[in-house]
């Protein structure tokens, strides 16, 4: 399955607009209906980086991978998960004015590690700009 940086985007803005500190995969029946399989991909995708993780129970998110020929994941509890530090700090960068429209058309092909990368130094090249004015 391929990174969809704009369906990652969507996820961090669920989190960083939740009222609570937690969400779980109730918040996101939108995009659940939409592709559970995408969706759980992505949420695995984004625990390996650090940008979420599980609220407690060792990080876990509740995801697990039925053991058929299909090899599906399954949401397996309402498990609560909570953005981490840097997944805020990847949110904000990736929101700023520009930046996903230059990810998308530029880095669409790049891996999630080369993607968080750039998309911080956007960020501050951006903020220094701003200073400099």
């Amino acid at each position: 399955m391929k990174l969809d940086y704009e369906f990652i985007n969507e996820i961090l803005i669920n989190f960083v607009e939740s009222e609570t500190s937690t969400v779980s995969v109730d918040d996101f029946i939108e995009l659940y209906e939409k592709d559970s399989q995408k969706l759980a991909h992505h949420l695995i995708l984004m625990k390996e980086k650090k940008l979420i993780t599980g609220a407690f129970s060792h990080g876990k998110l509740g995801i697990e991978l039925e053991f058929d020929e299909q090899g599906r994941y399954e949401f397996t509890s309402g498990m609560p998960w909570r953005i981490t530090s840097e997944g805020y700090d990847f949110a904000l960068a990736l929101n700023k004015p520009d930046v996903l429209t230059i990810i998308k058309d530029r880095f669409q092909r790049e891996g999630l590690s080369a993607v968080i990368d750039i998309t911080k130094k956007i960020a501050v090249k951006q903020a220094t700009k701003l200073l400099d004015e």
